[in-house]
């Protein structure tokens, strides 16, 4: 009995181990058969579809971000600042995928949003059509192609009214709800024709407003449930600093895709965007590769509407350099505020060849030993900020202003020099040998010359020398050493110190026009005759010179005969403070030193002798100034009142600074003279002298 049983415990514990054994092989089936799955499923992942589900989760969640460089900073040569930078904040947009109806919704939000904070959003739509009246600014084909959903619906909107372009806009295109009124709409409108233009992806976000308040940004950022696709970021902004007095020189700037159609090859090095400003004329345009810095690189997360999740610096972003002008400030507001009064004062003088249309003018101050620009001055003004505002309708004033008002009328203002001319003519002659210094001309009121019977408005004044004929302006002189000298030499004497060519200036330049043979026969397919040179030599007929010019040539006689390269940059400072100052140029004339002195002492004869046509305006000045007036005909003889000219350098016998002033319809120079005084006042730090 006792065997049996143990015998049966035995097969128990058999048969127990069976059935573990059994389990085991169970689960381990259970197990492979998991892991198979597991592995199956892991190999479609990572093999099958590995690149595409890599590729959706980096263009879901991973994109390349931008820091801003600061653009260098602009001062005076004192340091007084003229342009700088403050951070400001902008918002972007990715499209998220919702509907026409959620977004319009969200988008009107967005915009009440703005609108009560007083922020605004960019709108290209804005410059196209015009919602009061319903009515396009611009040619409408382009846009209609943009909009029609087909062709046979472009074809119809091309002969559509206005307002049914408007309908089909809101219905067909945006599919924005009758709730909304046409005011409403047409705000909706403006930003999904911006979405639609330029569509907003992960990789290229719609830069949907810029400098905004941080009331709107603290909306944004703490309600972004209600924003799906919005995002926000700062930026450096351009700041002005009383930027009027200057902005010829100091230029404006604009988006790089509205002034350049292919912008991305304007600056291909400097790593633009089409939201990117970029100079358009101006310092900040010619020192645009100085100015521009090097924008950072960041990587960022961001989840499916849009919104930062994580942000790493790749690549810190470099600022500008800093540029030190060689401009006064003080000096420039002088200038331009004796500019302003004067030909005020000039458009109410009482006087018989005054048509009281004086209206605007240049003011060039200049350094005669080192070509520095103390001052330029160009009236009227306006203010660079607008460009930077971004406002077309104070924008499209400016550009498109009767005035002219955004020319530098310093550099790119082209005048017949008039009577300024005959310090030149001067030269010609004596280094041609047609006269000496001291060579008498007999100068009657009236005597044929050339062909032509010329009158002389100075009356008859017998016989005078040089110093005499500068000093009265005495056309009947120059009528005649300049026939005898003849227009070659005249032209060439006149190439000699700078006419005819661009004087090197960083900013844009007229190279304006030399009377001479071959312009004569160019442009006007006409032979040059001898009455041409007599016209010539008084600053007339194709003679047209930029004020920068005839400061230049008038700072070259002051000096001695050294003709500089003017500039406007005195020093560049980069961001671990290296200077780069610029380099003084200058070339030798080659006229000779005796010639230089007769036209010195003719030209200080001007301001200081008894019959000097400027001698009322400096007779009371604590040293001698040394200066030509000129008059010259505009066009319109009779209707329209004479440009007027003054050039001038100080003190006469060790110059310092030389002067032109260009008044257009001035009437006589000698009214523009009072403008040069008052430079020269501010210059010296002289008690006020007016008269």
């Amino acid at each position: 009995m006792v065997d049996e049983y143990k015998i049966s415990d035995e097969e128990k514990e058999k048969k127990k181990l069976k059935d573990i054994k059994r389990r085991y092989i169970i689960y381990l089936i259970i197990i492979i058969i998991c892991c198979a799955v597991f592995l199956r499923h892991l190999v479609n992942l990572q093999i099958v579809r590995g690149q595409e589900y890599l590729n959706n989760s980096v263009k879901r969640i991973i994109t390349n971000g931008v820091i801003y460089a600061n653009r260098g900073n602009i001062y005076d040569r004192n340091g007084i600042p003229i342009a700088g930078n403050r951070m400001g904040y902008c918002i972007e947009y990715v499209d998220t995928g919702l509907s026409n109806k959620e977004k319009n919704e969200m988008l009107h939000k967005f915009i009440k949003l703005l609108e009560q904070n007083g922020d605004r959003y960019k709108s290209t739509l804005r410059t196209i059509f015009n919602i009061s009246d319903y009515s396009f600014r611009v040619n409408k084909e382009g846009f209609i192609k943009q909009i029609a959903v087909n062709e046979e619906d472009r074809k119809s909107l091309m002969e559509a009214d206005p307002k049914d372009v408007f309908k089909y806009l809101r219905e067909k295109t945006f599919g924005i709800d009758k709730k909304y009124t046409d005011e409403e709409a047409f705000r909706i409108m403006e930003l999904r024709y911006e979405m639609l233009i330029k569509p907003a992806t992960l990789q290229n976000p719609l830069l949907v407003a810029e400098d905004v308040s941080i009331e709107t940004i603290t909306v944004l950022e703490e309600r972004n449930g209600e924003f799906p696709g919005f995002s926000t970021f700062t930026k450096p902004f351009r700041v002005y600093y009383d930027a009027s007095v200057i902005a010829h020189v100091l230029g404006y700037m604009g988006n790089i895709g509205n002034y350049y159609e292919d912008w991305s090859k304007k600056y291909p090095d400097l790593g633009y965007t089409p939201n990117d400003f970029v100079g358009v004329s101006g310092i900040e345009l010619a020192l645009e590769h100085d100015l521009r810095g090097i924008n950072g690189k960041t990587r960022k997360e961001v989840d499916t509407e849009g919104r930062l999740a994580s942000y790493d610096v790749e690549v810190a972003p470099k600022p500008g350099k800093d540029v030190y002008l060689t401009i006064d400030l003080n000096l420039q507001r002088a200038a331009l505020e004796s500019l302003e009064r004067n030909i005020e004062i000039i458009r109410n003088k009482d006087h018989k060849d005054n048509y009281h249309d004086a209206s605007a003018g240049a003011v060039v101050a200049m350094d005669v030993k080192t070509g520095e620009i103390l001052a330029m001055v160009s009236y009227p003004t306006f203010d660079p900020s607008v460009f930077l505002e971004g406002d077309y309708e104070q924008i499209s004033y400016l550009l498109n202003h009767p005035d002219n008002i955004t020319l530098n009328r310093a550099c790119n203002g082209a005048y017949a020099p008039g009577s300024t001319y005959k310090p030149l003519v001067a030269i010609a002659a004596l280094e041609s040998g047609v006269i000496t210094a001291e060579t008498k001309i007999y100068c009657p009121y009236k005597k044929e010359i050339g062909g032509i019977v010329w009158t002389n408005p100075e009356g008859n004044q017998e016989r005078i020398n040089l110093e005499k004929a500068l000093a009265t302006s005495s056309n009947m002189f120059f009528f005649q050493i300049g026939f005898e000298t003849g227009i070659d030499n005249i032209v060439k004497w006149a190439k000699n110190f700078g006419f005819g060519s661009k004087t090197g200036i960083e900013i844009a330049e007229d190279i304006g026009s030399l009377a001479s043979r071959e312009y004569k026969l160019k442009y006007l397919g006409e032979g040059w005759v001898p009455a041409d040179t007599c016209n010539a030599s008084i600053g007339q007929l194709y003679n047209a010179f930029t004020p920068i010019q005839l400061v230049n040539y008038v700072a070259s006689i002051g000096n001695g005969g050294k003709l500089y390269t003017p500039h406007l940059v005195r020093k560049k400072v980069d961001v671990n403070g290296n200077v780069t100052e610029t380099e003084i140029k200058y070339r030798e004339t080659t006229a000779k030193l005796s010639t230089i002195k007769a036209v010195q002492k003719g030209m200080v004869a001007v301001a200081n002798s008894q019959d000097g046509t400027a001698v009322e305006i400096f007779k009371d000045f604590p040293f001698d100034v040394a200066g030509k007036t000129g008059t010259a005909e505009t066009a319109q003889k009779g209707k329209q009142s004479s440009n007027a000219l003054f050039v001038c350098y100080a003190p006469a016998d060790d110059p310092e600074i030389a002067v032109a002033v260009v008044v257009e319809k001035g009437v006589r120079g000698a009214f523009t003279a009072p403008i040069a005084k008052d430079v020269l006042t501010a210059y010296f730090n002289l008690k006020d002298q007016t008269n």
